[in-house]
């Protein structure tokens, strides 16, 4: 008797990047960065602009918790406040639930823009 033919593999093509959850995470990383360090996301990883990339108005980047270490204390006691804990867990809720709603109510708007828009631009990226 023969042998069977092993099944063939499916193949699953890479999904690419979806800019709805890359926008969800930004919105959880505001959250989070504007409760612990006074700054948003961006500001935060490459400071101000100017010469020292240092955050004015009392905020702290990654590049000043790098020049002055004590820094990590400020944060660690931020973090430790259970005020700023659910101040953080309300507001990622929220947002969570928001864009739960969202993708389900633009389902059809956005199903239309990947198809007629990014599909036939190829490059990864839907909505």
């Amino acid at each position: 008797m023969a042998r069977k033919k092993a099944a063939a593999r499916r193949r699953r093509s890479p999904r690419g990047i979806r800019l709805l959850q890359v926008a969800e995470g930004f919105v959880q990383a505001n959250i989070v960065t504007q409760t612990l360090m006074d700054v948003d996301p961006i500001r935060f990883l490459v400071g101000d602009a100017g010469p020292t990339l240092m955050v004015g108005g009392g905020g702290i980047s990654l590049l000043e918790i790098a020049k002055r270490p004590e820094l990590l204390a400020t944060i660690g006691s931020r973090a430790m406040n259970p005020e700023n804990i659910i101040n953080i867990a309300v507001k990622s809720a929220v947002a969570n639930i928001g864009f739960k709603f969202a993708k389900r109510a633009l389902r059809r708007p956005v199903n239309l823009l990947n198809n007629q828009l990014f599909k036939p631009l190829a490059l990864g990226v839907k909505l």
